[in-house]
């Protein structure tokens, strides 16, 4: 199975300024993580339409998928979508599908015009629709926007979560007594010995010594043999126990 790769653009300028605080990348690299796919960056940007432009084209030129996150209400400084339009070259035009569902969610009432501002995409926008219970979604080539505000992002993520399935990483996890360069030799030998097997350490206590290792594969039978190489390399007096 191809194991897509994903790069996420958060446009949020009270971000940038310390006002707030950003709740999106944890949630959104978890679930890529779970789903197996390969996240390569994640980039914090101000909602303004040249900078929105110059990041995404690369982004969108390098990874598999892109999310984008944020910017897409009708305020003033919602310019996700002109940006993604000045990236590529394109006009904004009003999508009729969204402005026919705008008018319906009316009931013949005047739109108001920052709400009917909502309709407006790129002119190569594609809209998809995976269910009747679900928002549509705009695709931008192969760019996802997603709304800011967390219980919409939530879900209008998980109705496209298939999209991002990659191989899943399994994980190992080893304690030990004892401190981090203690360890170092070891878990260099680890790498030579089996390549593509992620490596980390964690101090899940520092103050009794205590250490975690963490070892991650899409390889479950390699990552097995890796995780028996290393308690066999591990000296007795670090006290090394398989956790997971």
């Amino acid at each position: 199975m191809k194991i897509p790769t994903v790069a996420i653009m958060i446009v949020s300028t009270p971000v940038l300024a310390g006002r707030l605080a950003d709740c999106h990348a944890p949630y959104l690299a978890r679930r890529l993580y779970d789903l197996g796919a390969e996240l390569g960056c994640i980039e914090f940007l101000p909602s303004e339409v040249e900078a929105i432009a110059r990041s995404v084209r690369p982004l969108s030129e390098s990874f598999d998928l892109v999310l984008t996150v944020g910017g897409l209400g009708a305020g003033p400084d919602d310019q996700t979508m002109a940006g993604l339009a000045r990236a590529f070259d394109r006009q904004l035009i009003r999508h009729t599908f969204l402005e026919n569902l705008i008018s319906h969610r009316f009931e013949g009432r005047e739109i108001p015009a920052a709400r009917a501002r909502m309709a407006e995409v790129p002119d190569e926008a594609r809209i998809l629709v995976r269910s009747e219970e679900s928002p549509p979604q705009v695709v931008v080539r192969n760019i996802y926007p997603l709304p800011g505000a967390p219980e919409r992002l939530h879900p209008a993520f998980e109705n496209l979560a298939d999209l991002f399935q990659g191989v899943p990483r399994a994980l190992r996890r080893i304690r030990i007594q004892g401190e981090e360069p203690q360890v170092v030799p070891f878990l260099n030998r680890i790498v030579r010995l089996c390549p593509g097997i992620r490596l980390g350490v964690q101090h899940s206590d520092p103050e009794a010594g205590r250490i975690h290792l963490t070892l991650e594969s899409r390889d479950s039978s390699a990552l097995e043999q890796a995780c028996e190489e290393l308690l066999n390399l591990l000296p007795p007096d670090m006290d090394p126990l398989r956790i997971e």
